[in-house]
Parts: C-alpha cells; sequence; structure tokens
C-alpha cells in the first residue's frame, strides 16, 4: 500500500507561503514542513516568523524567512532571489497575504479601498509574475491563489474585499489557460468562516457570528488546516490533472 508521502510527492519540494505570520498561512507552512517540505515564509511581522521557527523547530536547511511586504515590487523581487539563490528551484507558491476592512461602502476611503487591491490583488499579481518566471524555465510548478467565498457570492460591508477575490478568481483562470504550456498549474482556494486571527474580533457581533453558525450546512466554522490539506492536495501529484479550479472550503455555505 502506497504511504501518504508517496502519493503526494512533495518531499523535499520548495514551497514559497505568504502571509504566514498568522491563521491559515502559519499552519499551512507548519503542514508543508511535516511533509517534508523546503519552505521559504514572508511576513511582515518578524516576531510572528520567529514564532512559526520555533514552532516547527525548523532545519535551517529547509526554512527560509523573510519579513516584508508583498504588496511592494521590491520586496517581492529581493525574497524571491533569496529563495532561488537558496533552494535553486520554486515548486509551489502559494498566495495568501491578505488583509480586509469591513466597513459599508460609502465609508471606504479610496486609500483603504486601493490598500486592499494592493495587498491582495496586487501581491498576487507580483508573486505570481516573479515566481513564474522560474517555473516556466523550469517547465513546472504549481500556484495556489488564496481567494474566498466573499469573491463570488458577496457579503455587506466586504465590498473592497470581495472585489480583490473575485478578481484573484478571474486572475487565476485565465492565467491557468496562458500557463498550461509550461506545465504549470493554477488553481484557487475560497475559504468560507474560518477559525483564524480575525475570528474572536468577528464573533463580538454575536448576532453575526450566530447567523454564520445558522447559515452554513455543517454548523460549525472551519479551522486553518482545511485550507491548509486542500493546499497540499492542490500541490500533490493528486491533482496533476486539475488547473483553473476554485475548490471551496465552506461548510455548504455556498451551496444553497
Amino acid at each position: 500500500m502506497l504511504s501518504e508521502n508517496t502519493m503526494l510527492n512533495l518531499e523535499n519540494k520548495v514551497v514559497i507561503v505568504t502571509g504566514a505570520g498568522k491563521g491559515i498561512g502559519y499552519v499551512t507552512a507548519k503542514r508543508f514542513y511535516e511533509l517534508g517540505c523546503r519552505i521559504a515564509v514572508i511576513s511582515r511581522n518578524a516576531d510572528d516568523l520567529d514564532l512559526l521557527e520555533k514552532e516547527m523547530n525548523a532545519d535551517a536547511d529547509r526554512f527560509y524567512k523573510h519579513t516584508g511586504d508583498v504588496s511592494k515590487p521590491e520586496v517581492v523581487d529581493g525574497f524571491v532571489d533569496s529563495v532561488i539563490n537558496k533552494f535553486g528551484e520554486i515548486n509551489v507558491l502559494i498566495n495568501n497575504a491578505g488583509i480586509r476592512y469591513r466597513k459599508e461602502f460609502l465609508d471606504i476611503e479610496y486609500k483603504d479601498w486601493q490598500n486592499v487591491m494592493n495587498v491582495n490583488l496586487g501581491s498576487t499579481f507580483l508573486m505570481s509574475k516573479k515566481v513564474g518566471e522560474k517555473m516556466i524555465s523550469q517547465k513546472s510548478g504549481r500556484i495556489i491563489n488564496m481567494a474566498s467565498i466573499v469573491g463570488t457570492l458577496g457579503l455587506s460591508e466586504l465590498c473592497a474585499y470581495a472585489a480583490s477575490k473575485g478578481a484573484i478568481i478571474s486572475l487565476t483562470k485565465s492565467l491557468s489557460l496562458e500557463w498550461a504550456q509550461h506545465n504549470i498549474n493554477v488553481n484557487a482556494i475560497a475559504p468560507g468562516f474560518c477559525e483564524t486571527s480575525y475570528a474572536d474580533k468577528f464573533k463580538e457581533n454575536q448576532a453575526l457570528y450566530d447567523f454564520t453558525i445558522e447559515r452554513t450546512p455543517l454548523k460549525k466554522w472551519g479551522q486553518s488546516d482545511d485550507i491548509a490539506k486542500a493546499c497540499v492536495y492542490l500541490a500533490s501529484d493528486m491533482s496533476d490533472y486539475v488547473t483553473g479550479e476554485i475548490i471551496t472550503v465552506d461548510g455548504g455555505w455556498s451551496a444553497w
């Protein structure tokens, strides 16, 4: 019987995770490291990455951390070049960095709108472009973009976030067509409500939290590891024939 690692074929693969300091990115980096991958992570908060490294008891030969803002071209260029210098290749890119503002549309200032677009969509563009150059030269690679159910279904008071995630979904589909010729699979994951770093603040609005539980067929929020496991599937050999797809992980929310 084949072992899990044999089926996945992820051991020693180089995996980049952006926004790895908290939540989904943090847990995803840990899961890939546990599967024997070489991990490169980036976050704006150095302390978060130090904690990640400590929790994983990371081997310096398999772990690289970088502090910076992936919405800035110079940061992306320096980070990706450093990863290539250390590991020689890049097999998987997980574009996870993201922010949100919960405001009614008329209360959103243009600077806030632009910040959401720059961090969520802009970083996905910059990282995919820079890493894509390396993947094209290798003639292989996997890109996994973090979208959201809000990108397809919408949600009030999240217009900027919804617009950025909808754009990521469209970018994913278009890029999958353009780069299929280079043996690069491009997919996205659309999480529903998950117990991540924003959950406690969200739960301050008890009525809204209760609504999300009632509205979800499985009657619970997901965990960060639910999303991490979907990333593992899209990064592994088990998804060789999957590209241009948006995998929804939401407890049934979007099935209504």
